[in-house]
């Protein structure tokens, strides 16, 4: 009596096969997911510096650096959204003289020192998009300056960090931070600084 060769694959080796395939693609989308918040992060880091040069380039024409109106040392950018935009650009994001009365006094040459593009605003899904916000939407960003021009921001006027310990002094005239202090798990705290 003749046997016949089966060739072809069990189900045991069919489903070792699928879990292996599902193991691997597990690995790779975690991986995508770190290298996007690696990405973000950076985009963040590099657009919070950008903001820094802006501000040092606003002081080197007008003297002094652009307080949004404010008495203290840092603002949140979510209370003063136009008014960072006016001031720092020139005009209103859709291109029209500024209406801020602070823009219009701090920059009454209407420099464009700033140039802000749609990614740094939000989404029309955020409810906002004409909310700067950083590369995970978050629009919490806080500028701290320099008062006193002596090139140092003091550890007082910086936040803490997440973990609750205090920054060092800061030899910078200006620096941006995202502020998660409300947990969002889609949110980072993001330095200009470090």
């Amino acid at each position: 009596m003749l046997v016949k060769n089966k060739s072809g694959f069990t189900l045991i080796e069919l489903l070792a096969v699928i879990a292996i395939i599902g193991i691997l693609a597990g690995l790779l989308l975690s991986a995508i997911g770190v290298a996007r918040r690696q990405a973000g992060s950076v985009k963040t880091r590099a657009r919070f510096i950008q903001y820094a040069i802006a501000y040092e380039q606003f002081r080197a024409e007008y003297g002094f650096y652009p307080s949004m109106g404010q008495d203290s040392p840092s603002f949140s950018l979510k209370d003063n959204n136009d008014v960072f935009v006016e001031t720092l650009s020139g005009s209103t994001l859709a291109g029209s003289a500024p209406a801020d009365p602070y823009a219009l006094q701090a920059n009454p040459r209407r420099i464009n020192f700033y140039r802000f593009p749609s990614s740094d605003l939000g989404s029309a899904q955020s409810g906002n998009p004409s909310q700067i916000v950083d590369a995970f939407g978050n629009p919490n960003i806080v500028i701290v300056i320099d008062s006193d021009a002596d090139g140092v921001i003091p550890a007082e006027d910086l936040p803490a960090r997440p973990d609750g310990t205090a920054f060092e002094p800061i030899n910078s005239g200006v620096a941006v931070y995202s502020d998660n202090s409300s947990g969002n798990p889609d949110w980072k705290w993001i330095f200009s600084w470090e």
